[in-house]
């Protein structure tokens, strides 16, 4: 090693040059600044840490045995969410020219479609809270649409507009009603790993708003 002011040889192990007195540290300080990969900083109260991740996988695998009993327990939301499926199927059946299958996926489509776009816009606007909150909502519409899906064949549910069970059709037309079950079960499990992550979603970030 050459000390870098005079160019005398110097020991590597040396604090400085023998000659100049250059310290060494300063050059070797500076490149340490300079590296490439930066010291990872602790995360900060809102990251999504490995007791949050762990927790919303604990409260999924809670959630998916109890699933039909949360659904029930949440019944005034299907109110709501009965009122966006119907007033889809008409929206959708302007957006397709009439055509019926859209029609029928729109009363499904817009009931996820809204608590999406409160998110989003939430999500807009930075307010995590807000957004972990409807994208809760949008979670909990799969325990519906899921129960309504695995009923295409029996058609045990009662239909408060009447005629054609959507899924029914909707299945039929796909081929794939010999699914109905499977496939409804599939879409409720989802709807609990969006809720479980959402409500705990709503802790981490109320819990950082709090710290702020």
């Amino acid at each position: 090693m050459n000390c870098p002011k005079c160019g005398n040889p110097a020991d590597p192990a040396a604090a400085y040059c023998g000659v100049c007195y250059e310290v060494f540290g300063k050059p070797r300080a500076a490149a340490l600044a300079a590296s490439p990969f930066p010291k990872p900083s602790a995360p900060l109260p809102g990251d999504w840490n490995t007791p949050a991740i762990a927790s919303a996988l604990a409260l999924f695998a809670a959630l998916v045995p109890y699933r039909m009993k949360v659904m029930d327990a949440l019944w005034f939301l299907d109110f709501v969410n009965l009122a966006f499926h119907e007033g889809g199927h008409l929206v959708f059946m302007i957006l397709g020219l009439g055509n019926r299958f859209i029609m029928v996926c729109g009363g499904t489509a817009m009931q996820l479609i809204l608590p999406a776009a409160a998110a989003w816009q939430f999500y807009g606007r930075r307010e995590r809270v807000s957004t972990a909150v409807a994208l809760w909502w949008f979670g909990q519409n799969f325990l519906g649409i899921g129960n309504y899906i695995a009923d295409a064949r029996a058609q045990r549910l009662h239909l408060v507009a009447g005629g054609v069970h959507d899924w029914t059709y909707l299945l039929e037309t796909t081929h794939l009603l010999i699914h109905d079950e499977g496939i409804g079960k599939f879409v409720q499990i989802l709807g609990c790993l969006i809720m479980a992550f959402s409500v705990v979603g709503i802790w981490v970030y109320a819990r950082a708003n709090a710290q702020e």
